[in-house]
C-alpha cells in the first residue's frame, strides 16, 4: 500500500462519485476505479458500495478505514514538513561550547537570543569548557561548535572565524597603588608581579593575553599560574599579583579586586566561533552562517 492509494481513497470518500474524484485528482475515472479495486484487494474488504455507475457510498469498513487514512496522510505530510525544515536547518540540536568570558559577553547572549527567535525548534545545549577542551570535543564530535579564544592556528580538521574583539583589562588587588590610577598603560604595570593561567590553558590563548600588554623589549614577571580563570581571580584578590583578562571578566564582582582597562595597546582579546571543516549537519551550518552574519569584526 502506498500513500497514493490513501489519497485516491479519501478523494472518492469525500466526493462519493468516481467521476468528480477523478477530475479532482487529474486522472481518468477507469484508472481511479482500478486503483480503488487494487486497494480493496490489498485489504481484503469492500470500501465502497455502488449506488449508480459512478456514485458510491462507504461501507462500514470504508468508514473506519477513512479515519485511519486521514491520520496517516496527516502524519505523512507532517513528516515531509519536518524533513524539509530539518534540511533547511530549522529543526535540530546544537551542542555549543563556550569559555566563561563568552558567557559573560552581552554580545554573545544577544546573538543566542536572536538565533532562538529565528529558529525556535533548534535546541541549543550549552557546555562551558576552556579552549583546549573545546578543540578536543569538536574533534571527538561531542561538540558541534565552540566559542573560544581565537588561536594562532586551528587544530587539524577545525576552522573558525572571529566574532568579537574585546579590549583587555587588568585585575588589580585593591591595596596595590596601581588600583588608584584611573588610566593604566602597559608601562604602568610592566614591573608588577603577574598571575597567569596554566600553560595548558595558555595553548588556547596563544599566549595572547600576556603578550598584549607587554611593552616592547620587556617581559612580564609571572610568579604564579592558576588552573583556571577562577583560580587566577582568587590569587589576584588575595594580593599576590595582577592579571590580564578580557573585558567581560571585568563585570565579575570580587571583593578586594578592581579592574582597569589597559590603554595604549591596539591588541584585543579575540573571541572565535570554531567548527569542523567538513560540518554537514543543517542546523549546525545554519548557526555558523547566522553567527558569521552577526560578527562585529570586518573581514580583511
Amino acid at each position: 500500500m502506498e500513500l497514493r492509494h490513501l489519497k485516491y481513497f479519501t478523494a472518492v470518500a469525500e466526493e462519493l462519485h468516481f467521476g468528480r474524484a477523478a477530475a479532482r485528482l487529474n486522472i481518468s475515472a477507469p484508472t481511479l476505479s482500478n486503483q480503488i479495486l487494487a486497494l480493496e484487494n490489498m485489504l481484503g474488504a469492500k470500501l465502497f458500495l455502488r449506488r449508480t455507475k459512478s456514485s458510491v457510498t462507504l461501507t462500514q469498513t470504508g468508514s473506519r478505514f477513512l479515519i485511519e487514512a486521514y491520520a496517516t496522510l496527516k502524519q505523512a505530510a507532517n513528516a515531509e514538513m519536518v524533513g524539509r525544515r530539518a534540511a533547511r536547518g530549522d529543526i535540530g540540536s546544537i551542542a555549543l561550547g563556550y569559555i566563561f568570558s563568552a558567557g559573560m559577553s552581552g554580545f554573545v547572549s544577544r546573538q543566542l537570543v536572536d538565533f532562538r527567535e529565528k529558529h525556535p525548534d533548534v535546541s541549543l545545549q550549552l557546555r562551558r569548557a576552556v579552549t583546549f577542551e573545546q578543540f578536543r570535543a569538536l574533534t571527538d564530535d561531542t561538540l558541534d561548535v565552540g566559542l573560544t579564544a581565537a588561536p594562532q592556528s586551528y587544530p587539524s580538521g577545525l576552522t573558525g572565524f572571529i566574532v568579537d574583539r574585546q579590549p583587555y583589562y587588568v585585575a588589580i588587588p585593591e591595596g596595590n597603588p596601581i588600583a588608584q590610577l584611573k588610566r593604566v598603560t602597559p608601562n604602568d604595570i610592566a614591573d608588577e608581579p603577574f598571575i597567569a593561567v596554566s600553560l595548558e590553558m595558555e595553548v588556547g590563548f596563544g599566549g595572547g593575553n600576556i603578550a598584549a600588554i607587554t611593552p616592547p623589549g620587556r617581559s612580564l614577571r609571572i610568579i604564579e599560574r592558576g588552573a583556571d580563570i577562577f583560580s587566577v581571580i582568587t590569587l589576584c584578590a588575595s594580593g599576590l599579583g595582577l592579571s590580564v583578562m578580557s573585558e567581560p571578566m571585568s563585570n565579575v564582582k570580587v571583593p578586594g579586586l578592581v579592574f582597569r582597562k589597559v590603554e595604549g595597546t591596539s591588541r584585543t582579546f579575540d573571541l572565535a566561533l570554531v567548527h569542523r571543516r567538513n560540518e554537514s549537519a543543517p542546523a549546525v551550518k545554519s548557526f555558523i552562517d547566522f553567527m558569521r552574519s552577526r560578527t562585529r569584526v570586518k573581514s580583511s
